[in-house]
């Protein structure tokens, strides 16, 4: 517990986790600081000092209560300054010897380092011990590639099909989830942080408010279809009902519970759509359908500049992926020089 006697949200995770009978961890030492807590005021100086969006917030929480848990599961030290460089190489091949992907231990290492980085800055620890750790080599990215017009049309079908045949919560969102992310290019995270106070539907747009980099955009919805079911939604959640102030700030993507749909249930979501689809197995991901919006628009000759913006890219370098030219325009380009 903190100093108010409070359970700490890492505390209230593990509790979650572990069960009722849960206790929060002592350290082995009076003079030691426990590594759980030292996460709990990391998690807090990233939020309120280095003001990370709250998809840094979760991924670098999930990332550093499994390395506390795994030391704790294993009955080790929990005192942060114990914590050595084989600690945090023995971690790092645990994740290799469960064959996790080396994108996963890259950027659990890096959340680690990360945290002890912190450490050493206000003086918690004296070194920091991922430093000496020699992460995997980045994996070579895979391509992703735009959906043609033929699988936007068998992913949409599925999602309407799942809808149909399954009373889950989230299976009834799938035909909006599918077409939102299709005919607006969000990326994940920013799908599921939407509420219905980013939603301008009189207008046709959605504010995204903290996008990657924390950066805020508005994005233009000119799809009838889409509009009129994002409005049969809200009616259907009464969003509109005078002095109901707190439905405007809920999420419009739910669980079972009412709640923000969770990463996990996203993704199996996104799965059973690819499965009805037929589609599995065929290098589709949820970013391959934002990449699907942002390569329709540069192939629709809308300018660069205005593709970077709608897809919130820091870099035009990021947008210019989604160019693609065609054997057919390249040969007439070399055409138009003898012309």
């Amino acid at each position: 517990m903190n100093s108010s006697g409070h359970l700490t949200k890492v505390e209230k995770w593990k509790s979650k986790r572990l069960g009722a009978s849960y206790q929060p961890a002592a350290t082995t030492r009076k003079d030691s600081t426990s590594v759980f807590d030292a996460l709990h005021e990391f998690i807090r100086y990233m939020k309120d000092e280095r003001q990370a969006s709250p998809y840094t917030l979760e991924a670098y929480e999930r990332d550093l209560l499994r390395f506390a848990t795994a030391r704790e599961t294993a009955g080790a030290d929990l005192a942060i300054e114990s914590i050595t460089p084989e600690d945090a190489r023995n971690y790092m091949h645990a994740m290799l010897d469960r064959h996790l992907s080396k994108a996963t231990v890259r950027r659990s290492m890096y959340s680690l380092g990360s945290f002890f980085t912190w450490a050493v800055k206000w003086r918690v620890v004296p070194f920091n011990p991922v430093s000496q750790v020699t992460v995997p080599r980045r994996e070579r990215v895979r391509e992703v590639r735009a959906l043609n017009k033929r699988e936007r049309a068998v992913l949409i079908a599925a999602a309407d099909r799942l809808a149909a045949k399954s009373s889950r919560t989230s299976s009834q969102q799938a035909p909006l989830l599918v077409r939102l992310m299709l005919k607006t290019g969000l990326r994940r995270g920013e799908v599921v942080a939407l509420t219905w106070r980013d939603l301008d539907l009189s207008r046709g747009e959605l504010l995204v408010r903290r996008g990657k980099g924390d950066k805020s955009r508005r994005v233009p919805i000119e799809d009838k279809d889409l509009l009129a079911r994002l409005e049969a939604l809200r009616v259907a959640r009464q969003i509109d009902l005078p002095g109901n102030e707190t439905a405007l700030v809920a999420p419009v993507f739910v669980s079972t519970h009412g709640k923000r749909l969770a990463w996990s249930s996203f993704y199996r979501l996104f799965h059973r759509v690819l499965k009805h689809a037929e589609l599995k197995g065929t290098g589709i991901t949820p970013h391959a359908l934002r990449h699907t919006f942002g390569s329709m628009l540069c192939a629709n000759g809308v300018p660069v500049p205005y593709v970077k913006d709608l897809l919130g890219h820091e870099d035009i370098g990021s947008t210019m992926i989604y160019v693609h030219s065609t054997p057919g325009e390249l040969r007439q380009a070399v055409r138009s020089l003898y012309e």
